[in-house]
């Protein structure tokens, strides 16, 4: 069946280069002119080629593209034909384009020319003219490479890539303006694989929906709002969190935090969005590409970090935990994804996530056994002081130790022998200017935010002074003695408390007390 189908093809192909014989009448007698077809009459009087013949005409549809009258122009040109079932084979592999209508816009029929350009060669090429492992420069830019094995010749494209090659079946075809050699493929240049692979790709976005342990990543990046940017044109390199890190993460926040729909409030949609971004790199990177260093996310001012770790790469970001790469280049229309095993924490989630588990200034003091007389006068006042320390801030308080206050009520006499005898409203009120004369309002000052000499208004309206001897920072209130800071900075949820040696006295308590 095979040396019959031989047969029929090379008869067929007899007829495409045979001789037109035509008789002119003059004084001499009859001339025989013999007229020779060029490479697209030759395909065009083969049955088996007329799908290539279709495509040259198809792409020709584009403005400013001329195949056939290229082809059919005085060359030398080498063309690698392929037959018809070539072409059904390409158009059975592609998604996009099921038969050469499909190819309908201008983009499209580019395309198509570029496939057709990548088979000629300006140049004219028997077989015999033909060496293993020779590379031919096409018209369309890229080369092919030519295999030879005993009688067998093969063309290969995407140079180097371990792929089959095609056979050319009916070679060293004699044309007026070059040779034609029948091959058994459509060969691919990069640009168009490149091209189909872009055109049939699914967006990072379509990737994570149909992703099942991103079923999670998929609900943040919908509640955060982020579904168009991610299907925008990108490119964009997404480090991918699976479900079970996200699941890490809310365990890690506790139990207000038991899935995505406690993110409620607009500062946690803001967080989760800002925690979604820096997940992304504005640009195209493999796993080829990784290297070691910072890197800058979509998330503005912020930077991942790649760090080496043995043969592969660990991403760091402003945790001490370092996620590891579970899956890598997984290819996308508008870029690249590769999975980790944890959620990326910027600067800012981690304050947030300290914030969950840090307590208020009224909490800290009352979790300090040295603060219990403080926690007493703040509810003795009975001026709202417990609520206002427990607001949100922030506050800068210079919380008196017990024993400060122990000393205070020395100083008072016999009257005071403890808190309790605050008990009348002036008294109570006299407490309470004591106690404001402590905070600050609206800053969480660290003792690295303090300088010598500084004066700082507290909320009782008169100022206290800073004083800083040998790294000791001491505060300077209305009486002769001054106040030592013994434990600085610790910080709340609300601001920060620096506790202190001594009870600061206001010039108004000193004259209160004055006439007592």
């Amino acid at each position: 069946m095979k040396k019959i189908f031989r047969i029929k093809t090379l008869f067929l192909l007899a007829i495409v280069s045979m001789i037109t014989i035509s008789c002119d009448n003059d004084d001499d007698g009859d001339d025989i002119v013999i007229q020779q077809f060029n490479i697209v009459q030759t395909a065009q009087n083969s049955s088996a080629l007329s799908s290539l013949v279709a495509a040259l005409t198809k792409a020709d549809e584009k403005a400013g593209t001329d195949l056939i009258g290229t082809l059919s122009g005085t060359g030398p040109f080498t063309v690698f034909a392929p037959t018809n079932d070539a072409f059904t084979a390409l158009l059975g592999s592609l998604e996009a384009y099921n038969s050469l209508d499909d190819f309908t816009t201008d983009e499209d029929k580019a395309l198509l020319a570029s496939i057709l350009t990548y088979h000629v060669v300006a140049a004219s090429a028997l077989s015999s003219d033909l060496s293993d492992g020779q590379n031919l420069t096409t018209v369309q830019g890229e080369q092919l490479t030519v295999g030879i094995d005993g009688s067998t010749v093969t063309i290969k494209d995407k140079q180097g890539m371990d792929i089959a090659a095609a056979v050319v079946s009916t070679p060293n075809i004699e044309t007026s303006n070059g040779i034609v050699h029948v091959i058994d493929a459509v060969l691919l240049p990069q640009e168009v694989i490149d091209a189909i692979n872009a055109a049939s790709a699914k967006s990072l976005v379509e990737i994570v929906v149909e992703t099942e342990a991103l079923s999670v990543l998929e609900a943040a990046v919908i509640k955060a709002n982020l579904v168009d940017t991610l299907n925008g044109d990108g490119p964009f390199t997404v480090f991918a969190p699976t479900d079970d890190a996200f699941t890490a993460l809310l365990d890690a926040l506790g139990d207000d935090y038991n899935s995505l729909d406690d993110f409620d409030t607009e500062d946690e949609m803001n967080l989760l969005k800002d925690i979604l971004l820096y997940h992304v790199i504005p640009a195209k990177v493999l796993e080829a590409d990784l290297s070691s260093g910072e890197v800058s996310t979509a998330l503005t001012d912020n930077k991942i970090e790649v760090i080496a770790s043995g043969n592969t790469y660990v991403i760091g970001d402003a945790s001490d935990v370092d996620a590891e790469i579970t899956g890598t280049d997984i290819m996308a229309s508008n870029g690249v994804a590769h999975t980790i095993n944890k959620v990326l924490l910027p600067q800012a989630a981690i304050d947030f996530v300290a914030s969950l588990t840090a307590k208020n200034i009224v909490e800290t003091a009352q979790e300090t056994e040295d603060l219990s007389l403080l926690v007493d006068a703040l509810v003795q006042a009975d001026a709202g002081l417990v609520d206002v320390l427990s607001g949100d801030g922030p506050f800068t308080v210079f919380a008196p130790t017990n024993a400060a206050f122990a000393e205070l009520l020395d100083i008072l006499g016999n009257d005071y022998n403890s808190l309790a005898d605050f008990d009348t409203e002036d008294e109570k009120s006299l407490l309470a200017k004591v106690l404001t004369y402590h905070v600050v309002s609206g800053v969480a000052a660290l003792s690295t935010d303090l300088s010598d000499g500084q004066m700082i208004e507290t909320v009782q309206e008169e100022s206290v002074e800073i004083n800083i001897k040998n790294d000791m920072v001491h505060i300077i209130d209305a009486t002769d003695e001054n106040a030592t800071v013994d434990l600085p900075n610790v910080e709340t949820s609300n601001g920060v408390v620096h506790v202190i040696d001594k009870v600061l006295l206001p010039q108004e308590v000193l004259d209160l007390i004055a006439h007592m």
